[in-house]
């Protein structure tokens, strides 16, 4: 399953990264030029004006709500029964697969404290970022536990 998200949905492409869907959002409004080219993929929108061209052109789509991230993943999942497991294997700034890295390799971008305490490191090849799994994967898993409860 592959997402193309309207540009105001930003917050929910990240959660989608999180989760190892692929997306891509739009950075102007969607159009018909823009539904032929992305076609093969389920667009996440907001605007129902928007819902109607999809609609017309036969386009698989999602309308969801505009009020909150809570209630947009809310529909999702159950729209679309989204596997919600942290899966952590893309970069969450451009949707890139990333790669498992030695930590020696990288020593000079690792702070010295994170280089003592963690082995695990995964590089994203387009951004140039390096991710481990320090204190704040502890915070996105209450995080995440909060937008998807009942």
């Amino acid at each position: 399953m592959e997402f193309f998200l309207e540009a105001g949905l930003k917050g929910l492409n990240k959660w989608l990264r999180f989760f190892g869907y692929k997306t891509q959002v739009c950075e102007n409004k969607i159009d018909k030029e823009i539904i032929l080219k992305h076609k093969d993929k389920i667009f996440l929108i907001t605007s129902p004006s928007t819902a109607k061209l999809l609609e017309k052109a036969g386009i698989k789509y999602l309308l969801l709500p505009r009020e909150s991230l809570k209630a947009q993943l809310t529909v999702l999942v159950h729209k679309l029964n989204l596997n919600t497991e942290l899966k952590l294997n893309l970069c969450s700034i451009c949707g890139e697969e990333l790669i498992s890295v030695k930590k020696e390799d990288f020593k000079e971008l690792i702070p010295l404290k994170v280089y003592q305490f963690y082995n695990e490191f995964n590089y994203c090849p387009k951004c140039k970022k390096l991710y481990w799994e320090g204190d704040h994967i502890k915070r996105l898993k209450e995080r995440l536990k909060n937008l998807i409860k009942d």
